[in-house]
């Protein structure tokens, strides 16, 4: 996340939320871009701490990276207007902030191997190195609903373990047979907005499973060439809202697990050729996971 911390949390008495924020951005993972005065300051801050003797490894070093990062941007401390709203921290909210910027970000999804793996491969697909990174070093987190029965009321739960800064995502399948039928999901959209969840993305098309891309399935169902065929003839607005379990293996069978194979790349292409749209939506799912990050 984007931070803009008042450098009056430098004169305080309590050093360790501070000293924890600081920590966390020197890992790269919050932004903090701060003007060339309150570079100046953290600065002084940190070398502060170590002549106390206060134990805050690597700061140093990073202290003086701001400062010259500080210097090469100018008078701006922050980026031009339309990237992401900063989280102000001030002397009154840095413990909880601290607290709240180490936790791990949620993603609500309703499964977590299924769901949470196609994430993980359309980000590496349209080269999101910063949602990539997260999830390797478990800054994101997925949370498996088993389903939309009850999806709103868990995610609402999540945004319980935040106290200031609710860091939490919900990703639901629309569910729709056709594009004039209204989701069937709506109200559970409605009541994890209305439970506090700043950050819901109902899918389009009917299922995470209408945005696989042909490559993968040609993959997982090797001898279902007529199937495949008859995916790819369908226009866009066919293809993604039907039921492709049921399509591969009928009512009662089983999807393959993981639904994304480990190990096969993917493109921005592989997901393009599913339709004129497709690519663009799933930059909307990202831009809301940067949202948390």
């Amino acid at each position: 996340m984007l931070l803009d911390i008042d450098v009056e949390v430098f004169d305080g008495s309590d050093h360790l939320p501070v000293i924890e924020i600081f920590k966390l951005v020197a890992r790269g993972r919050h932004d903090w871009l701060p003007s060339k005065s309150d570079a100046m300051r953290a600065e002084s801050f940190v070398a502060s701490l170590y002549a106390a003797k206060v134990k805050a490894p690597d700061l140093k070093l990073w202290a003086r990276k701001t400062m010259e990062a500080a210097a090469d941007r100018g008078g701006s401390a922050f980026p031009p207007s339309g990237g992401a709203r900063p989280v102000r921290v001030t002397p009154a909210n840095v413990g909880p902030a601290a607290e709240d910027l180490g936790k791990p970000a949620v993603l609500v999804v309703e499964n977590r191997i299924g769901d949470g793996g196609f994430v993980q491969a359309m980000a590496t697909a349209l080269r999101d190195e910063r949602v990539v990174h997260a999830l390797r070093k478990r800054w994101l987190k997925f949370c498996h609903s088993g389903g939309t029965g009850q999806m709103a009321e868990l995610a609402v739960d999540e945004c319980r373990d935040f106290s200031l800064i609710v860091r939490v995502a919900m990703l639901i399948d629309s569910d729709r047979p056709d594009a004039a039928t209204p989701s069937p999901n709506d109200q559970k959209v409605q009541k994890a907005r209305l439970g506090g969840v700043p950050h819901v993305h109902m899918l389009t098309w009917r299922m995470v499973e209408n945005y696989v891309p042909f490559r993968v399935w040609e993959r997982h169902f090797p001898y279902k060439a007529a199937k495949i065929k008859d995916l790819r003839e369908w226009i866009p607005q066919q293809r993604g809202y039907r039921h492709l379990k049921i399509h591969f293996i009928g009512e009662k069978g089983k999807m393959p697990s993981p639904l994304m194979p480990d190990g096969m790349a993917l493109s921005e292409a592989d997901f393009h050729e599913l339709g004129p749209d497709v690519v663009a939506e799933l930059r909307q799912v990202l831009a809301m996971i940067h949202g948390i990050l």
